[in-house]
């Protein structure tokens, strides 16, 4: 009788260390992991790069309404007309809606002429189609409106073309006459400009002005300082229909601290990473390194050859001074750890624990993460994306089981 009870007793302790055991390991799990995720980081300085460059601004010297002939932030050449003056405002009107309709046709035109449909890469296309829709949206959201419109033609023509290919039935013979119907009528009616504005030098036309065209020239590097670039007012421009931006040599100038412009001499190459969808990253070179006379501070000048529509228009844009570009593994900081005098990490491998020694790219004091090389897919030994890797845990081995 007493054995049974003591059995019993036994028995249920057992149970209860059991029970406590699973309630313990479901509320508390020893072991922490995070997932390898790929990551491309560029290491350098921060800053905010003031444009400087050789703007001439172009005055209006006649009365009337202005149709431009070009795109903002366009190429012209020199003599090239920019802009026709008309004395009512319905014709410049008419000049855009007839150019718009010219657009419709020849895409259309272009369509018809597309006629080898067994070539046609649906994949391709449907892909392209989303790269351009993409971009349109882009624009749109950054509020570069002006590009809209050739974004919107490229969408249309390629929707068309796959229409095309999967076998749908297009007619475009009555809008295509309807099209040339309205241009027709509006060229019958439309009068001549009065007058037309050149451009005395050629570059990229840009149709506004901020007023720093005559302040943050390039005749004197030296005079860029610290105290000098913050403290510039704009001089507005009057009676303007726009500026030349020259396509030669230009300047980015950066403020940055005393200590981080020591590294830096004229004529070093150095790259400068931007968030500009057109040039990511400039090549430039170092020309000019001034020290501020009252602070701990520099602006380091660089030049740059490289122009586009783009910053054609741009003023300011926060760049990074590049030290270096890396691509790998992002792996937390705690999950280093050192085993038989090689550095690695713990992952979890179906039921156990398996020690992986990684090569570490880049690591930063103040970053709780460190970027690893990323081995071949068909490396089993390395570490690799999506790995489950143990940023916490204790009494860790290679080959231990877990739960």
């Amino acid at each position: 009788m007493f054995r049974s009870k003591l059995l019993r007793v036994v028995l249920g302790i057992l149970l209860a260390v059991f029970l406590f055991h699973q309630l313990y390991a479901s509320l508390y799990n020893p072991i922490t992991t995070e997932s390898a995720s790929y990551l491309s980081y560029v290491d350098g300085i921060p800053a905010t790069g003031v444009i400087l460059r050789n703007e001439l601004i172009i005055e209006r010297e006649s009365s009337g309404v202005m149709h431009f002939c070009v795109e903002d932030g366009e190429r012209v050449t020199r003599n090239g007309v920019i802009a026709d003056v008309y004395t009512d405002e319905q014709d410049s009107i008419n000049v855009a809606k007839i150019a718009s309709l010219t657009e419709q046709i020849d895409s259309i035109r272009t369509i018809q002429d597309y006629n080898d449909l067994a070539a046609v890469d649906l994949d391709l296309l449907n892909s392209k189609i989303g790269h351009t829709l993409s971009d349109l949206l882009f624009c749109r959201a950054t509020g570069r409106l002006n590009e809209t419109g050739e974004y919107r033609e490229q969408l249309l023509t390629m929707l068309n073309r796959r229409e095309l290919a999967v076998g749908a039935e297009q007619n475009f013979a009555t809008q295509l006459a309807s099209l040339q119907s309205q241009r027709d009528a509006l060229e019958n009616s439309l009068r001549q400009p009065v007058s037309s504005i050149t451009t005395p030098n050629s570059g990229f036309f840009v149709s506004s002005t901020d007023g720093y065209e005559t302040r943050l020239t390039t005749d004197d590097l030296s005079c860029y300082t610290p105290e000098f670039l913050e403290s510039v007012e704009p001089t507005p421009a009057q009676n303007c229909v726009g500026k030349i931006v020259s396509d030669y040599t230009w300047y980015v100038a950066a403020v940055i601290s005393a200590d981080d412009a020591v590294k830096f001499r004229p004529n070093d190459a150095v790259r400068l990473h931007t968030s500009l969808r057109s040039n990511p990253n400039l090549q430039v070179t170092v020309a000019a390194v001034n020290r501020s006379p009252s602070s701990d501070r520099a602006v380091v000048v660089f030049s740059c050859q490289e122009m586009n529509k783009e910053l054609a228009t741009m003023r300011k844009l926060p760049i990074t001074i590049v030290d270096g570009e890396y691509e790998g593994l992002k792996v937390n900081r705690s999950a280093l750890r050192f085993v038989d005098g090689s550095q690695g990490v713990f992952v979890i491998s179906g039921m156990e624990l398996k020690f992986v020694k990684v090569t570490v790219l880049f690591s930063k004091e103040d970053a709780d993460y460190v970027i690893c090389e990323k081995a071949a897919a068909t490396d089993k030994t390395a570490l690799r994306l999506y790995d489950k890797v143990v940023t916490k845990g204790k009494n860790l081995y290679d080959g231990k089981i877990i739960n």
